[in-house]
């Protein structure tokens, strides 16, 4: 067996070979795709890895993409540097041998280049792959979340709490609309949104508004994503960006809505309805709210998003700290500067 890491271009060939492969894999999704590793290459302070494994006769038996993620400046790079893995490896038969030595070139890979790794898993792993992981060097933590079946509008609504349906009522009534962006100037309003919300709220890192017009670029008219708007008039108050895993998923990456401004057009809820009706409408199978927390811990959000009804899972994820001791210094670092809300 042989491991290849692309960082560059990717051949068209090879691009062909992998979909064909990914397709054929149960649990897919488009965050483990080619077209994912064109959108983060485009994207300044990601830089992503693509591992593919072949077998003697030179068949592919396993993909896997990373991407290290840095934010800007060189000191605040370094004690930033992360490498996550979203849905991934995708693997022949889930076959061990593979995936283990997948983990461990990716270990030696990423080991200098980011203070810690992360899975986050769209999939439960058996106790076997469990153990491989911990062999490799990393750490199972528990990890909510949250999947909606959307065959059609009318179960989505039923599945949702009275309330829930009664403010998305409430706001049609008032004028709200929902449609997808239409051009990057509408992109870039929903980025100005969502970057108040992360400074004053969530106060977590937001990627750059390049993420976000790369995603429209890249991403949108392949319909490997969506990006949808909530309006009034010509007023965006909030708005959705969905990856779209072709047939099978859509799922929550960003989100946000001008709730105190507009508190009776109810804007996030609005958002979420509007992915949420798409994927009905679109036969799309599944809305994945990607995150409900940890289970022992009370989080606001979770309490928000369960109100849309679906099926509470948890698939968990697996870290590793690639330099224990930096990450330590980091991470105190880190919540001070949260507790000072100067980050």
């Amino acid at each position: 067996m042989t491991i290849s890491i692309y960082k560059g271009l990717l051949p068209q060939a090879l691009i062909v070979e992998m979909n064909e492969f990914i397709l054929e894999v149960p649990h897919h999704t488009v965050f483990q795709s080619p077209a994912f590793y064109t959108f983060y290459q485009s994207v300044p302070h990601y830089s992503p890895l693509y591992f593919v494994a072949r077998n003697m006769s030179g068949t592919i038996t396993g993909v896997m993409l990373a991407v290290v993620i840095t934010s800007k400046g060189r000191l605040l790079s370094y004690f930033s540097s992360r490498c996550i893995v979203y849905g991934g490896p995708l693997i022949h038969a889930d076959d061990k041998e593979v995936i283990s030595q997948m983990l461990e070139k990716l270990n030696n890979t990423v080991g200098n280049l980011s203070l810690f790794t992360q899975f986050r898993n769209f999939r439960d792993w058996d106790v076997e792959i469990r153990k491989l992981f911990e062999m490799h060097g990393f750490s199972y933590r528990e990890r909510l979340n949250l999947i909606v079946n959307t065959p059609n509008t009318q179960v989505v609504l039923d599945q949702m709490s009275a309330s829930r349906r009664r403010q998305i009522k409430k706001s049609l009534g008032a004028g709200a609309e929902i449609r997808s962006a239409q051009n990057l100037d509408e992109v870039l309003a929903l980025y100005k949104i969502l970057s108040v919300l992360y400074r004053d709220k969530v106060r977590k890192p937001l990627p750059a508004k390049e993420f976000f017009i790369s995603f429209y670029n890249q991403l949108v008219t392949p319909n490997n994503g969506i990006i949808l708007l909530v309006l009034l008039g010509n007023t965006i108050i909030g708005g959705i960006v969905c990856p779209r895993s072709s047939t099978s998923t859509l799922s929550e990456l960003y989100v946000c809505g001008l709730d105190e401004k507009y508190p009776h057009l109810f804007p996030s809820v609005m958002a979420t309805w509007a992915a949420l009706s798409y994927a009905a409408n679109n036969n799309i199978q599944h809305f994945d709210f990607m995150g409900l927390g940890k289970p022992e811990i009370p989080y606001g959000v979770r309490d928000f998003k369960l109100r849309f009804g679906g099926r509470s899972v948890n698939y968990g994820r697996f870290a590793r700290r690639n330099h224990p001791v930096i990450y330590f210094i980091a991470e105190v670092g880190y919540n001070i500067l949260r507790k000072l809300k100067m980050i």
